[in-house]
């Protein structure tokens, strides 16, 4: 059997197994509490030490930068207050989130996180995510340390219930959506408003594993030819 025939029954059979094993990860259930949002926005203030006139991120903030990101929790995690139906508090659901700021960017890790669903009907409405511990370059010598984003709707006709949700609300129900990034010290921050809150489905982390597949697997074949 000529070289050229046995890479291509050895790419087959990698494509083959690849292909199998993104079905099992699909399918596999324990991955199915873990929901993805996707979200964007702008700066429309900086406070203290981390603001640098026309800052574009790593050197300072300045305004109308864009902001983006993407965070997964676990929607199964328990109630601290079970005992509560117009309150939902989530202690440490958040599996990860990263923050894009102009040219700067940040990352968390599994740690201190709080998600909070508050269904008040004729009060009001509330969806408040808190994250404390990144990892990320300093900005003006500053430490990023905690990330906020809330959602009030002073109506409270939003929600029907307070679990966590698996679709992300849509922004346009609330009067106020807002987010902020902490930094080191006191009153060193940057924030604005949120523009896009959406899902980022699993088949999306299903095609770049496979492109990510693809592409290496026909890199490999590529040297192998070479070399005969």
């Amino acid at each position: 059997m000529s070289k050229v025939k046995q890479n291509l029954i050895v790419r087959t059979i990698g494509l083959a197994i690849g292909g199998f094993c993104a079905l099992i990860i699909v399918a596999d259930p324990s991955n199915a509490a873990n929901v993805s949002f996707n979200f964007s926005g702008s700066v429309a203030e900086v406070q203290g030490g981390v603001f640098t006139a026309g800052g574009s991120g790593s050197n300072g903030f300045g305004s109308a930068l864009p902001l983006s990101g993407n965070f997964t929790f676990n929607s199964t995690s328990p109630d601290l207050l079970p005992g509560d139906p117009m309150w939902g508090l989530y202690a440490n659901p958040v599996q990860n989130l990263t923050v894009k700021i102009g040219n700067y960017t940040t990352t968390f890790s599994p740690g201190s996180s709080v998600m909070q669903v508050i269904n008040n009907p004729g009060l009001g409405d509330t969806f408040k995510l808190t994250l404390n511990g990144f990892s990320g370059s300093t900005v003006n010598g500053l430490t990023p340390t905690t990330f906020e984003m809330e959602l009030v709707n002073p109506n409270g006709n939003v929600f029907a219930n307070d679990h966590l949700p698996t679709t992300p609300p849509s922004l346009s129900s609330f009067a106020s959506n807002q987010w902020r990034l902490v930094f080191s010290g006191v009153g060193n921050r940057v924030q604005g408003a949120l523009t896009s809150l959406v899902p980022l489905p699993a088949a999306v982390w299903l095609f770049g594993a496979g492109l990510i597949a693809l592409v290496g697997l026909g890199s490999r074949g590529l040297a192998t030819r070479k070399e005969s």
